[in-house]
């Protein structure tokens, strides 16, 4: 572990967060999906079908960052799109066979990333807790933050 001084809670969780893209990288590399791709592919995988602003609102995207993914998951024909029953206007989206395919050979590099992550991590669970608390804490930032900027400029 690279000892370092403390600086704020935000410059540690990226740090943090930097790592564990460093270990998903290296334990996903020659796994066929990327992990950032791998988490758009688990979004529908668990919650199929589902409407590509969910899958956004899901891994923490923004819905243009999703969409690019959604495009490459269809060229690669991974993805089957229906229309969504509540809102005609949207789309419902969900994983093609070959698409269960490509998740389930990312999921073994993922899982033994996890498998090796969670080795290292005392109580799971309060870690988990914790996480939960730092993504809301962070959404809200963003929402008080947008709302400030709304304020100023209106």
């Amino acid at each position: 572990m690279v000892a370092h001084r403390r600086s704020s809670l935000l410059f540690d969780l990226f740090a943090a967060s930097q790592r564990v893209r460093s270990l998903l990288a290296e334990a996903m590399e020659g796994s066929g999906l990327r992990p950032d791709e791998y988490a758009v592919y688990s979004a529908l995988f668990e919650f199929e079908p589902i409407s590509p602003s969910d899958v956004a609102a899901m891994v923490g995207m923004p819905p243009t960052t999703v969409s690019h993914y959604i495009r490459a998951m269809r060229e690669r024909g991974h993805l089957r799109e229906m229309t969504n029953p509540q809102d005609t206007r949207s789309r419902m989206l969900s994983l093609t066979a070959a698409g269960r395919r490509a998740h389930r050979r990312a999921n073994a590099a993922f899982e033994e990333a996890y498998r090796r992550f969670v080795d290292h991590v005392g109580d799971e669970r309060a870690v988990n807790r914790a996480l939960l608390e730092v993504e809301a804490a962070a959404e809200d930032a963003l929402v008080a933050l947008r709302n400030e900027s709304r304020a100023q400029t209106g």
